[in-house]
């Protein structure tokens, strides 16, 4: 059984001095939401498991981990789904953010999709400290995952409530953006 508190502490130390785009916003605040997401909208036997990986989803990714090193503490099992959603930067610069995340998440085991779903409806909501440039990016990054993926994989419910969810905030930033007359 995994130990929440352990990979939270494990999650906290390695994202110690990270911060989120609007660099105020300690950066483990984020693997927290996703992680709460995840446990929000997946029920699952494996849902410690999978619940860990969220929390980990960015250790690969945004610091000095290895996947040895969360093999070794948390089992094959959580690092084979932060592997599975860890992008490599160079192939989203090489094609667009958008299409290699939808070719990626397509491909994606239905728990690495669960947390990269989560990890995406948490930055859609993280995104209203952001600039409407880069709330625009990720909106249309997220229309072209989420276009992709509803024509092209066979969803799981859970999958859809998250889908749903995100679609529901992306609404939520049209109409912010209508209001204040910024819809060109």
């Amino acid at each position: 059984m995994i130990d929440y508190n352990e990979v939270l502490e494990f999650a906290k130390k390695k994202h110690e001095g990270q911060f989120r785009a609007d660099g105020v916003t300690p950066y483990i605040n984020h693997p927290i939401m996703v992680a709460e997401i995840v446990r929000k909208y997946k029920p699952s036997k494996n849902i410690d498991s999978i619940v860990a990986a969220a929390l980990l989803h960015d250790t690969l990714e945004d610091t000095y981990t290895s996947y040895r090193e969360l093999v070794d503490k948390f089992g094959e099992m959580v690092a084979s789904m932060v592997m599975e959603v860890t992008s490599a930067s160079y192939m989203a610069h090489m094609v667009g953010k958008g299409e290699y995340l939808a070719k990626k998440m397509y491909a994606m085991s239905e728990y690495a999709l669960v947390i990269k779903l989560a990890d995406r409806l948490a930055n859609i909501i993280d995104s209203k400290s952001l600039s409407n440039e880069r709330r625009e990016k990720i909106k249309d990054d997220t229309i072209v995952i989420l276009d992709y993926l509803e024509k092209n994989r066979r969803l799981t419910v859970p999958e859809q409530n998250i889908i749903s969810e995100i679609k529901k905030h992306l609404n939520e930033f049209e109409q912010e953006k209508k209001e204040k007359g910024g819809d060109k």
